[in-house]
């Protein structure tokens, strides 16, 4: 036993020295683990609230059947999207002007030409003519931004304007 005693005497400093390494390495794994055990609790406190006196797995199955009901009421939208989509396709999209002197002695342009034209082309060409005495209105079924009647140059570029660009 005195041998023991002799060498640890002989070795003491050494012996200080590694026992300081030792509780630095454990202050610092303790450190670390209150960190995380930190975090962990943040974490477990923010999936608890407003859970009270329910188990878990209660409240997970309400949380599970709320995003059901959420993913089916989103399927529910995004099929009367497309029924909506599909009927905006035949709605008046596009319009367009152009008013012009008909007669070289009327002053100024009085007559004009309408196109309403949906996504497809179709609709139709209003185009009422300004006389002096008299004023005559047409109307031209269009199909796919063609007419089976003989469409005028003011009645074409109502066609054409209809289709320029929104913000020009």
């Amino acid at each position: 036993m005195s041998q023991v005693i002799e060498s640890i005497n002989g070795y003491s400093t050494e012996l200080v020295l590694v026992s300081m390494v030792v509780a630095l390495v454990s202050i610092i794994a303790v450190i670390a683990n209150y960190i995380r055990t930190s975090k962990l609790l943040k974490k477990y406190k923010k999936l608890m609230r407003g859970a009270d006196s329910k188990n878990l797995e209660a409240m997970l199955l309400t949380h599970l059947e709320t995003v059901q009901q959420s993913m089916n009421r989103m399927a529910a939208i995004e099929e009367e999207l497309k029924i909506q989509s599909a009927r905006l396709k035949n709605c008046v999209q596009n319009i367009g002007i152009v008013r012009y002197n008909a007669f070289d002695n009327m002053g100024g342009d009085q007559s004009f030409s309408v196109a309403m034209l949906d996504d497809r082309g179709d609709g139709f060409v209003i185009t009422s003519l300004y006389g002096r005495n008299t004023s005559t209105t047409f109307a031209k079924p269009i199909k796919a931004r063609q007419s089976t009647y003989p469409l005028t140059d003011e009645e074409k570029e109502a066609i054409e304007r209809s289709y320029m660009p929104k913000n020009a």
